[in-house]
């Protein structure tokens, strides 16, 4: 979950570049909507393809059963509540 401001601080070089684009929600002009572009989608393709190559990479060094072990812990791991340290004061 991200805050609005970091949200649009993150969507900012995503519109820049062409990849993403915002609009009025058509039932409450309050609200921006964001979609991927033809670019942005284009992209997403590669990095998925390249993604599903360096999984599998991964699985034939490391074996299938030990990256499902992984992928579980790290699932468990993100599914924790954390609560988030406040940031130490500058000296």
């Amino acid at each position: 979950i991200m805050d609005l401001s970091a949200l649009g601080h993150t969507l900012k070089p995503l519109i820049r570049d062409g990849y993403v684009e915002t609009f009025a929600d058509k039932d409450d002009r309050r609200i921006k909507r964001v979609r991927l572009t033809l670019q942005g989608r284009a992209k997403l393709d590669e990095a998925i393809k390249l993604w599903s190559a360096a999984q599998r990479q991964f699985e034939d060094k490391v074996g299938a059963e030990q990256a499902a072990k992984l992928r579980a812990t790290l699932d468990a791991v993100a599914d924790l509540d954390l609560e988030m340290p406040a940031a130490a004061p500058s000296l």
